[in-house]
């Protein structure tokens, strides 16, 4: 029933943001095809108002009437709310997937998607454990054998290249990183936590790319100078919120950078093959050049 009025919720979001005014009636009528609405309910304005409440309540997106062309028009007067509130956003524009893909299960073989590894069963769990401040009992075990039981303190999730991951404190002082796919056992504790209050995960994941934050490595100025078609990807999906634009010249373009050089930094790096060059600091250049040098000599190597 929660995750049936969740879905009407974010439907009436959906449908005003991407109509703007309405009347009552054109959104019964938009409610009367939506894939949703399997029954062929009609909506009654009780019900309508409940969810303007509930969604003010719950997402802070204030729904309000006016009188226009001598009707009353309902709209979103702070659309604002919504590309701030980044869980918000999220939840809108994977609803707002979900409904245009239902409605084209005709075409089902025609749309490929990508799926997630598993690993979604224990976020049910995970966020009820993040609300309530309560530990985790988890087992682990890693793509390399190490394994991890024992009881965690669960401070944020974060999904990252198709992967669930949850940071956690172990040990009470120490943060850990665990990928929800290589969980094979996971239960709420009894035992409470206190959630540190001077803990953000936004700041604690701010300076780096990915999910491998905490390292002993220093925040730098990385120069990278993109070559071919990637600088339009790169100013369409920038790799990190610190990026922009130095120079463009005839046959590249220069970007500047400013956070710590992890490992999926480093391997995002490498994704883009000859078309992207580290120009500084000097220490990753070569930190790069010789990833690049270890490849050559795999591929080199005669047995």
């Amino acid at each position: 029933m929660v995750e049936l009025l969740l879905k009407r919720y974010l439907w009436l979001i959906n449908t005003l943001k991407s109509n703007g005014e309405m009347t009552f009636d054109e959104i019964a009528e938009c409610w009367e095809h939506s894939s949703l609405n399997d029954t062929g309910a009609t909506l009654i304005k009780r019900t309508f108002y409940n969810h303007c409440q509930a969604i003010a309540r719950h997402f802070g997106v204030d729904i309000e009437c006016r009188r226009g062309r001598g009707l009353n028009l309902y709209r979103i007067v702070n659309p604002e709310a919504i590309e701030e509130n980044s869980l918000t956003k999220w939840a809108l524009d994977s609803f707002s997937l979900g409904e245009l893909l239902l409605g084209n299960t005709a075409i089902s073989d025609k749309i490929l998607l990508e799926d997630i590894p598993s690993g979604r069963e224990w976020l049910e769990p995970i966020l009820r454990a993040l609300q309530q401040n309560r530990k985790l009992n988890i087992e682990y075990e890693n793509f390399v054998g190490l394994k991890f039981k024992g009881s965690i303190s669960p401070l944020c999730v974060k999904l990252f290249k198709r992967r669930w991951y949850i940071l956690a404190l172990i040990h009470n002082d120490r943060y850990r990183i665990f990928s929800l796919d290589r969980v094979t056992s996971l239960d709420i504790a009894t035992e409470k936590f206190e959630y540190p209050n001077d803990f953000s995960p936004v700041e604690y994941f701010r300076d780096v790319y990915g999910i491998i934050a905490g390292v002993e490595r220093k925040v730098q100025n990385i120069h990278i100078r993109a070559y071919a078609e990637l600088p339009g990807y790169l100013r369409s999906l920038p790799l990190h919120p610190t990026q922009y634009e130095l120079d463009t010249r005839d046959g590249y373009t220069d970007f500047s950078l400013r956070l710590v050089p992890t490992f999926d930094f480093i391997q995002e790096l490498l994704l883009h093959r000859e078309q992207l060059e580290v120009i500084a600091p000097q220490s990753l250049r070569d930190e790069i050049a010789s990833i690049i040098s270890k490849m050559s000599n795999r591929y080199n190597c005669v047995e």
